[in-house]
């Protein structure tokens, strides 16, 4: 995976690609670089695994990416007391907080992120040339105070755009470890299932 993201050309499938494929595919852009295409390998425990050629994987639940394998910065875990409520969506208002400690390159452990939620509707979304409509949760994580110190970037901006009718997730654009990079997925499979 770390050679893909740092491939110079992106890769963009037909629409009948996408339908034939066996597995469930998803458009992977880290920061500006090239487009790459992931496959779905596995669903266990809600956990949504994709991987690469290279068996680099990205692993996530409920939209958020919870684990990556084979990067130059990995994110190992993620631990809070309370669910993500990214697990319930329609759950989301402009009042809803979420605390977590995350640990990450096998050597910072138990940061703390806060993120307070904001709930933007009628979001129109162009998925391999359809226009969704959407609502798009916004989330703006902190690091705590105390930590912020050794990162240059202690705030951030986490994007999912959910299906207005179905509540599916269609795209996320999230930055998972301070300092880290932004990565855009876009689950192309389920829009062209729309």
């Amino acid at each position: 995976m770390r050679i893909a993201l740092a491939e110079p050309q992106s890769l963009v499938l037909e629409t009948e690609q996408i339908k034939q494929s066996p597995a469930d595919l998803i458009y992977v852009k880290k920061n500006e670089l090239a487009t790459v295409v992931l496959a779905l390998a596995f669903i266990e425990s809600g956990q949504y695994k994709w991987v690469s050629v290279d068996n680099g994987a990205l692993i996530e639940k409920d939209g958020r990416i919870i684990k990556t394998l084979s990067l130059d910065s990995n994110l190992d875990f993620i631990s809070s007391d309370v669910s993500d409520p990214l697990a319930s969506p329609s759950n989301i208002d402009n009042t809803t907080t979420w605390q977590r400690k995350i640990d990450f390159n096998s050597a910072q452990y138990g940061l703390v992120l806060n993120s307070t939620f904001t709930v933007l509707v009628n979001q129109s979304l162009t998925i391999q040339d359809k226009i969704i409509e959407t609502t798009l949760i916004e989330e703006q994580v902190d690091l705590i105070a105390s930590e912020a110190h050794e990162y240059g970037h202690s705030h951030w901006v986490n994007q999912f755009w959910l299906h207005k009718e179905t509540g599916k997730l269609l795209r996320s654009r999230q930055k998972i470890i301070p300092d880290g990079y932004y990565f855009d997925l876009t689950y192309v499979s389920r829009a062209v299932r729309l």
